[in-house]
């Protein structure tokens, strides 16, 4: 009898399930489509997005997908934004598999307000840093050959100049529809 019950207690849990339902959050990207300045290959770079929860419910970040393997996002998933509080999305991307002009694609999969993802999007130029281009092996082991030195102490790491936008694409000063506007006008 005790096992009975036992049974029909466990069964009544398994039935009665939580319901709740993730409301969809508005979210600003602070400059979506960066301009980085160039960098010679084989530095790491550090990219951080900022984005601002606007709305009333937190913003969940299920996935973040990249267009590449070189750009990894440093972040445990699921990333939590908080209403009207702002957040980062921070990826490391080694430079040392491309060569020239490059543009990255950033995916992130959430419960957003009009779409279920957004995407940001950045470019460089990479540069070689001698005459001829050395094969991934050599870049790997003068990576890791080189430690900080007073000079990177000094004046900086040459990867992490920042980036500039376009004029006129500050979130903060335009509304939800130009924005959307233009990335759909960019984007493929």
């Amino acid at each position: 009898m005790k096992k009975l019950l036992f049974i029909l207690a466990l069964l009544a849990c398994a039935l009665v399930s939580c319901t709740k339902r993730l409301k969809p959050a508005s979210v600003i990207v602070i400059d979506p489509i960066r301009h980085y300045y160039p960098v010679i290959q084989g530095e790491k770079m550090s990219v951080t997005y900022e984005l601002e929860n606007v709305s009333e419910n937190p913003l969940f970040i299920q996935e973040i997908q990249t267009s590449c393997g070189c750009l990894v996002p440093r972040d445990e998933l699921p990333l939590v934004i908080l209403p009207h509080k702002n957040g980062f999305i921070n990826l490391d991307y080694n430079t040392i598999k491309n060569n020239g002009y490059v543009s990255h694609y950033v995916y992130c999969y959430g419960n957003f307000q009009d779409t279920t993802a957004i995407v940001m999007q950045f470019d460089t130029n990479v540069v070689p840093s001698a005459d001829y281009v050395r094969d991934y092996e050599q870049l790997w082991n003068e990576q890791e050959k080189i430690s900080p030195t007073v000079h990177t102490f000094v004046n900086g790491n040459t990867a992490q100049k920042g980036y500039y936008i376009d004029p006129g694409m500050d979130a903060r000063e335009r509304s939800k529809e130009e924005i959307k506007e233009d990335l759909d006008n960019i984007l493929p």
